[in-house]
């Protein structure tokens, strides 16, 4: 077998209807020879394990199979497959999604050349039938504050890049033990620490957002909490980074941005019924009472006042007032 040179690691949960297609994919990659794939099963209950073995038994020089005895999550689940990892870049891929026979090819071809701590490509989004790259040319080379900037707001996926493996235990960098949201701080944290960046403009992932998604179906308790969580972690892994105050307006708008999210996912729970007024108004004053923690600017952050509409920010502003009234707006709808 050849040296490893690209790791791709897989969590699953219950993927029996496409855990087939997506490693189909991965056993048919160009660069399949120098590839170790690592699986993880988060303890499914159908027979995605029985078809994950399968795979391993063919394939047994590139493919580790993982199960795991506690669902922990596809954070956790990544976490532990990392310990195995070999490879000098790190790929990720989710069980409902597929890959382009070049993919990992071409984004090693890119990360060797330049040597880059990231490399990005595009992506399919099958849902809503378009072609995506989230980094832009104008958002490689060797990063800045600017660039950085651009790059947290921007967003993107884990799943469409390569990682540097190295990069990232230097900075220590993991996921979040969460069900939802746990590569939100970790690619947050990634493009503040990260010296350089590439891309490869061409298609190489299909997106799928499958409709059984954790993130679909998580009870809205334990999603508000995976966002709060969310919002330390970002500040916690960001504010203490050589450019923070360069990029502090970029990171308070991913801040914002799930704080405004909580507040309407606890409004909402309210309105559907799940839960009290009563019940509601201590979990919307613990949320003011950590955007005021984390947050030193105000509305006014210019990320803020161009992607977050007037009528979310309004909300926002009741809430930080009173999280009693804030509700009252409810009786508006």
């Amino acid at each position: 077998m050849s040296d490893i040179i690209v790791s791709v690691i897989v969590p699953v949960y219950n993927a029996e209807n496409t855990i087939n297609e997506c490693l189909d994919s991965l056993v048919n990659q160009t660069l399949f020879d120098d590839m170790e794939i690592i699986i993880v099963d988060d303890c499914s209950t159908d027979s995605s394990a029985l078809k994950i073995m399968d795979y391993e038994s063919k394939y047994p020089d590139h493919i580790l199979f993982i199960k795991l005895e506690n669902n922990g999550g596809p954070g956790n689940a990544r976490n532990v497959a990392m310990q195995y990892a070999r490879g000098e870049y790190i790929g990720y891929i989710d069980s409902d999604d597929a890959a382009y026979p070049q993919m990992y090819e071409k984004l090693y071809n890119k990360a060797a050349r330049t040597g880059a701590d990231v490399v990005d490509g595009g992506f399919y989004d099958q849902k809503n039938d378009k072609a995506i790259l989230y980094t832009y040319d104008e958002l490689t080379g060797k990063l800045d504050a600017e660039k950085r900037s651009g790059l947290i707001i921007a967003g993107g996926y884990i799943w469409s890049k390569l990682f540097r493996r190295q990069f990232l235990a230097d900075e220590g960098i993991c996921f979040r033990n969460a069900y939802v949201l746990e590569d939100f701080d970790y690619l947050t944290e990634i493009y503040a620490k990260a010296s350089t960046i590439a891309n490869v403009k061409e298609i190489l992932y299909v997106y799928r957002d499958s409709e059984g998604s954790l993130s679909k179906t998580i009870a809205v308790d334990k999603y508000i909490s995976n966002l709060t969580s969310a919002m330390a972690a970002v500040y916690v892994k960001t504010a203490g980074t050589e450019d923070y105050e360069g990029i502090r307006e970029a990171v308070e708008y991913g801040l914002i941005q799930l704080y405004s999210y909580s507040v309407n996912a606890a409004m909402n729970a309210v309105y559907k019924g799940e839960y009290s007024k009563d019940s509601i108004i201590p979990v919307l004053t613990a949320l003011r009472d950590m955007k005021a923690k984390f947050v030193k600017g105000g509305y006014d952050n210019k990320y803020v006042t161009n992607k977050i509409s007037k009528k979310d920010i309004g909300i926002m502003k009741e809430n930080d007032r009173s999280p009693a009234d804030v509700l009252k707006l409810l009786r508006k709808d």
